[in-house]
C-alpha cells in the first residue's frame, strides 16, 4: 500500500488526500486462525509541514476471528486512526515509527498491519456473555444445553469445603 508523495516532497502541494483499498495479506492473521473478510480501506491525509511530512489515516476492515470460549468464527470490525510521519531514508534512521520515503513513495502497510495486530484481543470473544464449551461433553453452550453435572470445585479444595460445612 504505497503512496506517491512526489507533489508534497517537491512542494507543489501542501496537502494531499489518498483513498486506498487493498486486500490484507493472506498469511498475516493465519497464526491466530484469523483472516480478512473485507479489504483494508484507508483514508489518508498527508501534509508537508516544512520539516517533514505528517499525516492522519482512518483505517477500516472486518476480520474473521475464532472465539476464545466457544471456538466459533465471528466477525470483528476494526475502525481506527493512525498518526503518521514520513521522512527521506537519508534523513532518518529506521526506528519503526517513521514512514520511510524511497523514490518519493512511502509504504504505509507495515504501520497499518502493526496497528491491526495490536488491536486484536488476546482472547477474542464472539460476544461478552459467551458461555463457551462444556468441559465434559464439548457442546457449544450458546447453541444447546447439556445434562453434564457442573462441578466448579477443584478437587484440591474439597477439604476446605468440608470444613466450611461443619
Amino acid at each position: 500500500m504505497k503512496v506517491n508523495l512526489k507533489p508534497l516532497i517537491r512542494g507543489t502541494l501542501k496537502l494531499e488526500e489518498f483513498y486506498l483499498n487493498e486486500a490484507g495479506r493472506e498469511g498475516f492473521l493465519s497464526d491466530m486462525g484469523g483472516r480478512f473478510l473485507t479489504p483494508i480501506k484507508v483514508h489518508l491525509i498527508m501534509e508537508n509541514t516544512g520539516k517533514k511530512l505528517a499525516g492522519r489515516a482512518r483505517v477500516s476492515t472486518i476480520l474473521a476471528l475464532n472465539c476464545g470460549r466457544c471456538l466459533e468464527e465471528f466477525e470483528y470490525p476494526l475502525l481506527f486512526e493512525l498518526i503518521l510521519a514520513a521522512a527521506e531514508i537519508s534523513a532518518y534512521e529506521d526506528n519503526g515509527e517513521m514512514l520511510l520515503i524511497e523514490d518519493e513513495q512511502a509504504d504505509i502497510m507495515p504501520r497499518v498491519e502493526e496497528e491491526i495486530f495490536s488491536l486484536i484481543p488476546l482472547n477474542p470473544l464472539c460476544r461478552q456473555d459467551c458461555r463457551g464449551l462444556c468441559p465434559s461433553c464439548g457442546i457449544n453452550k450458546n447453541q444447546q444445553s447439556c445434562t453434564c453435572e457442573e462441578n466448579d470445585l477443584d478437587p484440591r479444595w474439597q477439604k476446605l469445603k468440608e470444613l466450611k460445612m461443619k
